[in-house]
């Protein structure tokens, strides 16, 4: 498979030759012998079989058929999933394979897979088909001039919302920073040290959109924006006003929602304040620890 700018070590077929086999006896010496990883020896390797075997025979799988993560994701223009993204008419929008690379850590291969729908594995926990978790939805703002730190402070917000009504967080899209288009999360912040503090109490932008996701929970919605800026009060700190509500008060409006879906709207420019100072120092911390920038491939 070509991956944009060399063979690909990840997605490989060979006839049981053997020259093949000794394809991997080279690629097994320069890997333990060398700091080469394995894409860097297997391009090496190729190079020297052919110099020295005439006869050794090789070709790139068709490129629109097998593509990589940078040709179909950055490329393709797919930074978000598309409806109806893949023509049958047309080969070039139907790979057989993508391959889930340039992008760093499981963590964040796992997140764009499922951001794309393209995840179906429900786990022990069921990640998707649960009927009786809670969940919380939020928006971003439509303004392109939004600035990445004021997505990411309503990110906090939002992870705090979750924390005190024990809902996961099902997350918007987000504007990437050049304000031109929309984002995934992983665009903003880098996705491994999220998982670290708050894996499993949060889900991709287009979770509601998955087949596994019972009917019942995509039905069950509650509105509860319009009440969450009436109980919010406008407080001035630093010189800055901004929206705070107490942890109580969110308590008092949402805890005895019964609905599988609480939609909250925009948290920009809203913060908590914890009543338990214990609970919101530690829920910072965590905050802190588990939140850094990163760029899409999360290099």
């Amino acid at each position: 498979m070509w991956d944009t700018v060399c063979y690909n070590a990840g997605f490989i077929m060979l006839r049981p030759t053997p020259l093949a086999q000794q394809l991997y006896l080279i690629l097994r010496n320069m890997t333990s012998t060398t700091r080469l990883d394995d894409q860097q020896a297997l391009n090496r390797a190729l190079k020297r079989l052919k110099a020295q075997n005439p006869t050794f025979s090789m070709k790139v799988l068709n490129k629109h058929s097998f593509v990589s993560g940078r040709a179909y994701f950055e490329v393709g223009g797919r930074l978000l999933p598309k409806p109806n993204n893949c023509d049958p008419s047309k080969t070039a929008n139907c790979p057989i394979v993508v391959h889930n690379n340039w992008i760093v850590s499981k963590s964040a291969k796992i997140y764009r897979f499922r951001e794309h729908l393209m995840w179906l594995y429900d786990g022990d926990n069921r990640y998707y088909s649960n009927a009786t978790r809670s969940y919380l939805t939020y928006r971003n703002s439509n303004d392109t001039s939004v600035s990445t730190e004021s997505q990411i402070a309503a990110l906090k917000t939002a992870l705090a919302f979750g924390h005190l009504l024990r809902r996961v967080v099902i997350l918007p899209t987000f504007i990437c920073s050049n304000g031109a288009r929309r984002c995934p999360l992983n665009s903003l912040i880098r996705i491994r040290l999220l998982d670290t503090s708050f894996k499993d109490r949060f889900r991709e932008s287009s979770f509601l959109r998955h087949p596994k996701v019972p009917d019942a929970v995509k039905r069950s919605q509650y509105d509860g924006a319009a009440a969450l800026r009436r109980a919010s009060t406008v407080s001035k700190a630093s010189n800055n006003t901004r929206l705070t509500i107490s942890s109580r008060r969110l308590l008092q409006l949402f805890a005895k929602v019964s609905s599988s879906v609480l939609n909250v709207g925009s948290l920009v420019g809203l913060q908590v304040v914890f009543d338990d100072k214990s609970d919101g120092y530690m829920l910072e911390q965590k905050l802190q620890k588990s939140i850094r920038r990163a760029s899409y491939r999360q290099y």
